[in-house]
């Protein structure tokens, strides 16, 4: 059976097309890797599919579940949650807070990236599901645009292309820039494609291009994940022939 006994640890980058790392076992076939190559469509192979069901045994399928559960809430609480400024003073306007605290801090490079609500991605979409070929399980963030590099970046340190958080794709019917004025900005309702091409014009004139290129110092949150829950592995595979 696929199992984690005498786990040996390898960080390789070919499988699945830029897997972070594969934890292996030597001679076994039971692996577990975090990857940033996933998709939504991953959810198909989900462990409690029955596709995934037809692959193996369930003392198998028992111990990968476990370990990439026990992998990914390692990542997951290692991201701590903060509250972004805007919505800080979101909830001020509505009343549900009494005030806005500063902005909250990245974290330092070296340790796991903040976990910014309203909108903390990566912590909330990091998943984890069967992978056929190399019959392991894959743990990783999805959702985010292809070509973007942001979780690869935040975990290696890199470049990665990021939103200009200023920017704005000025639509027939919403306000926009019309013309700038002896330094001011003056602003009123597009109705019209010419008025929208204009005002998306002088918006990135304001603000730069709509997105850019930023280099990101590693702030990693899969390989210590792993790396606290290896020693457990062994026990999960025994745990999973107890069972049997």
């Amino acid at each position: 059976m696929a199992g984690f006994g005498g786990m040996i640890g390898r960080l390789s980058g070919a499988s699945l097309g830029g897997s972070l790392s594969r934890l292996s076992g030597a001679g076994l076939a039971g692996r577990a890797e975090s990857a940033f190559t996933l998709r939504f469509d991953m959810k198909r192979w989900f462990f409690d599919r029955q596709r995934v069901k037809s692959y193996m045994d369930a003392k198998s399928r028992r111990a990968l579940q476990d370990a990439g559960r026990k992998i990914r809430r390692a990542a997951q609480t290692s991201m701590r949650y903060v509250t972004s400024r805007r919505e800080q003073e979101r909830k001020v306007a509505a009343g549900l807070r009494k005030r806005a605290a500063r902005d909250p801090s990245v974290s330092l490079p070296g340790h796991p990236p903040r976990a910014i609500r309203p909108h903390p991605w990566v912590r909330k979409n990091l998943f984890y599901a069967f992978e056929p070929v190399m019959q392991s399980v894959v743990i990783g963030p999805v959702g985010f645009p292809r070509g973007s590099g942001a979780p690869e970046a935040l975990e290696f340190g890199g470049r990665a292309r990021v939103r200009n958080k200023r920017r704005r794709k000025r639509r027939v019917g919403s306000g926009g820039e019309i013309d700038i004025r002896g330094g001011r900005v003056i602003y009123t309702k597009l109705r019209t494609a010419a008025q929208v091409a204009r005002a998306n014009r002088l918006n990135e004139e304001l603000y730069g291009p709509m997105y850019k290129v930023v280099f990101i110092e590693a702030r990693p949150f899969m390989r210590p994940a792993l790396a606290k829950v290896r020693p457990e592995l062994p026990r999960l595979w025994a745990a999973s022939v107890r069972a049997g």
